[in-house]
């Protein structure tokens, strides 16, 4: 299996899909040296990735590439965390994206 080490900017919004048996799968785009990058996150590392990336973080990602040409992301690291100024927040400082606030 070949492995990849690539840094470069999150170019979509990270989706989560449920699968049948109830693992959590990520989706997103990377842009790197002008080339985009179909990256795939699966199990507990996705519930991490999507409170600490957002569209247009930097980040690097370690990965596996699998049959369909898709990265396979085992190890990432966000280099520009995401500013949360202006957001929403809960008691214990984590945001809430899925709650809608009526100003």
């Amino acid at each position: 299996m070949n492995t990849v080490v690539i840094t470069g900017k999150v170019e979509s919004d990270v989706k989560v899909l449920n699968t049948k048996n109830g693992t959590p799968l990520c989706r997103f785009t990377l842009l790197s040296d002008g080339r985009k990058f179909n990256c795939l996150i699966a199990g507990k590392k996705a519930f991490g990735f999507v409170y600490e990336v957002q569209m247009g973080s930097e980040i690097t990602i370690e990965s596996a590439i699998n049959e369909r040409n898709q990265l396979v992301v085992q190890k990432f690291n966000v280099l520009n965390p995401p500013n949360y100024f202006g957001q929403v927040f809960d008691y214990k400082g984590h945001r809430m994206p899925h709650k809608k606030v009526l100003f």
